[in-house]
């Protein structure tokens, strides 16, 4: 999940669903049961601003989020929302788990390995079916690191410390 300083990127508005007033929302959101409850606030950014709205009711239907707004159910009220980026405040951010963080938070720490030898910076976090992957880059080479218990030992607010990969390096 991305964020700056003022809003947390939850996805995009792709498309109008039935004529009811629900919007369908792509968002890579782990979150979507909190993100998106009953009366939580969501910003709509059109152009340079961003336009407050409250859930009125959400469901996931095939990978993406069925949401209405503010009491608008009329399609004509909600077409112009099509190609809209949804955030969240920035003020709303969600108690974590232990071991959960959110992808901006891991951007930019330095990697170490056991050792203290380093590794490189995370330049990114990539989703795949099983896992994540945290793209490493250092020593003009990019490395694809589990993101898994196994493989990342601890993280800090400026470092990780993973148990290096055999053929890593």
């Amino acid at each position: 999940m991305k964020k700056n300083n003022e809003y947390i990127y939850l996805g995009e508005i792709v498309n109008t669903f039935g004529i009811k007033g629900e919007l369908k929302v792509f968002t890579e959101s782990d979150f979507i049961e909190e993100r998106f409850k009953k009366g939580r606030k969501v910003y709509f950014k059109i152009g340079k601003n961003y336009e407050e709205h409250t859930v009125s009711t959400h469901r996931v239907h095939k990978k993406n989020v069925l949401l209405t707004i503010d009491d608008l159910f009329d399609i004509n009220q909600i077409e112009k929302y099509v190609g809209c980026e949804i955030y969240a405040s920035s003020q709303d951010e969600l108690d974590l788990d232990e071991n959960d963080y959110y992808i901006d938070d891991l951007i930019d720490l330095e990697v170490y390995n056991t050792f203290g030898d380093y590794i490189g910076i995370v330049t990114d976090v990539l989703e795949m079916p099983n896992s994540y992957l945290l793209e490493v880059r250092g020593n003009d080479k990019k490395v694809l690191i589990p993101f898994v218990e196994a493989f990342v030992k601890d993280i800090t607010d400026t470092k990780i410390i993973i148990e290096e990969i055999e053929g890593l390096r």
